[in-house]
């Protein structure tokens, strides 16, 4: 997924908490597996997804018009 302002058009909030989903079930891996330099980077990306969630559900979202 791309990063920054809830990039492209397919960002919904249901690929967020998917992507969400994925995220923490690939943490709970490196946790069993002692990776702390996964931990370190999945930690970075789910605050990434935590604040696009946030943004999404605060209604900070601001709707752009569909290219013509």
């Amino acid at each position: 997924m791309e990063k920054g302002i809830l990039a492209g058009w397919g960002v919904t909030l249901n690929s967020l908490l998917e992507e969400q989903r994925a995220l923490n079930m690939r943490m709970l891996l490196a946790v069993q597996l002692q990776d702390m330099v996964t931990q370190e980077k999945l930690r970075k990306s789910l605050e990434e997804n935590a604040a696009q969630i946030e943004q999404m559900t605060s209604g900070n979202f601001r709707r752009h018009a569909l290219p013509q």
